[in-house]
């Protein structure tokens, strides 16, 4: 499979903070690739050096097989990308804007290729009507519109759910599959909400304070036999002194809302459950869980982190 984008030793210093710390990772043709961090993680100053926006303080990007710093013009032609909220005029169409975006990348498209443009992606019905009508999902759409109009093979989307209600983000979620199952697109999506990448991503990087935590497919990071547990019992601190003296210690993981959490194999929970009741202990809860979120509390220092991504 070929390499979309790679990207070797990222830095990135503002004077004394180092926003992007030794970055590393590869994104491949057709992937759907969930950029993820909690907020200040370094995510958009990543995607912005991806784009020329910012110039790296150090390491060395390469798109399609060519060095960014060598071919500047020629990469970013083949990317389409909307950063945060879309630069859009609000007082001309969405017709009108797509146009003038098209001709401004020195296109000159039809009518009809304007119009299907818009069909994608859910505003061919509203293409005459002035974009400070539209809501924010709208204008999402519509940044997306435009940064297909020059028909890219990649695709940047940083942080495209940002603001956006429950609707607006199925909305952006379902354009986001359409484009890489239908349109064959290969998509970089920067998202500080779990239960999005979850739902999109093939491949993810996981960030934090400018460094790669871990990076791989979705499906092996969230690898099914492997479960976080979340116990509960009649009395959960007497629950834990018997854990931390068992052969189940090593799989305690930090206590959350109260609760016990371990990771073990699926297979182990009907030892545990026996494990407890010979120890005499209530269970009253035991729910394996298998998610992005329960992951990533493995993989950083606790709860707070969470917070970052859920609020």
């Amino acid at each position: 499979m070929q390499d979309i984008v790679k990207v070797a030793h990222l830095t990135k210093r503002f004077n004394q903070l180092t926003a992007v710390n030794d970055l590393s990772f590869t994104v491949r043709s057709g992937d759907v690739y969930g950029f993820l961090g909690q907020n200040g993680a370094g995510k958009s100053t990543s995607i912005r050096m991806l784009l020329t926006l910012i110039t790296p303080t150090e390491g060395d990007i390469e798109f399609f097989g060519m060095s960014l710093n060598r071919h500047r013009k020629e990469i970013l032609q083949q990317v389409g990308a909307v950063i945060e909220k879309p630069d859009v005029y609000k007082y001309l169409s969405a017709y009108d804007n797509l146009k003038l975006f098209a001709r401004l990348s020195g296109m000159h498209p039809s009518r009809a290729v304007l119009m299907n443009q818009l069909e994608m992606v859910g505003l061919a019905g509203r293409a005459n009507d002035p974009v400070k009508t539209f809501s924010q999902g709208m204008k999402q759409r519509l940044g997306i519109a435009i940064a297909l109009v020059h028909n890219p093979g990649l695709i940047v989307l940083d942080e495209p759910t940002n603001g956006l209600d429950p609707q607006g983000i199925a909305d952006i979620r379902n354009l986001i599959l359409f484009l890489s199952r239908e349109k064959k697109k290969t998509i970089i999506v920067s998202s500080h909400l779990l239960n999005e990448i979850e739902q999109i991503a093939t491949r993810m990087l996981i960030i934090d304070k400018g460094c790669k935590l871990v990076e791989g497919a979705t499906s092996e990071l969230l690898n099914s036999t492997q479960v976080v547990l979340q116990l509960n019992t009649a009395n959960n601190s007497q629950t834990l002194k018997i854990l931390q003296g068992s052969s189940w210690a090593d799989r305690l993981k930090p206590m959350r809302d109260g609760q016990l959490i371990l990771g073990l194999n699926r297979n182990e929970i009907p030892e545990l459950n026996r494990f407890l009741v010979g120890m005499q202990v209530e269970v009253l809860l035991l729910q394996p869980r298998n998610n992005l979120e329960d992951y990533f509390l493995q993989i950083t220092a606790g709860k707070q982190h969470v917070d970052a991504f859920t609020n």
